[in-house]
């Protein structure tokens, strides 16, 4: 079997946790997916969309109480919101998003960068209640959606507002 045949269905990667990849999904996607139940989306690796251009910005440097005035690029960054404040930017965020769905904040040891498969996905279940993680890459590519939850990654399959042949 090539991997070709594992896009768009479910698959177990590890031990209680499973994955669909996606053909050629983008940010729209998730407006199918994102569930009001769970109280924050947390982005990870986001970066603005002039991340090339030196540009001016008012960043803290040295502490989170006092900002300056600097000239900066390739600004990198996490963020986390509360669910329904992050439907109401998604339609504006520009392509490609890595994000997790989950009730608690992670502490600061859960880094994607440095933690990588069943670990990851073991602490993302028992530390913060995950629903599933995504990654949408920017240009148009096969993506990942990952989650513990097989019930859940049913439903999404069998939502019939998601077009299959021709993802959003």
């Amino acid at each position: 079997m090539s991997w070709q045949e594992n896009i768009n269905t479910i698959k177990e990667i590890y031990p209680g946790q499973y994955q669909i990849i996606l053909d050629f999904a983008t940010n729209a996607f998730l407006k199918h997916i994102l569930d009001e139940r769970y109280k924050y989306v947390w982005v990870y690796n986001n970066y603005l969309h002039e991340r090339q251009e030196w540009k001016e910005y008012d960043l803290p440097l040295i502490d989170n109480e006092t900002t300056n005035r600097v000239l900066a690029r390739n600004i990198i960054f996490d963020f986390a919101m509360p669910t329904l404040e992050f439907k109401k930017l998604l339609p504006r965020l520009t392509p490609g998003i890595f994000l997790v769905q989950l009730n608690t904040l992670p502490k600061y040891y859960l880094d994607p960068e440095r933690l990588k498969g069943k670990t990851r996905y073991e602490l993302l279940s028992r530390e913060c209640d995950y629903l599933f993680e995504i990654d949408l890459p920017s240009a148009t590519d096969y993506g990942t959606l990952i989650s513990a939850d097989k019930v859940w990654l049913q439903s999404v399959l069998d939502n019939k507002n998601i077009n299959w042949d021709d993802l959003p």
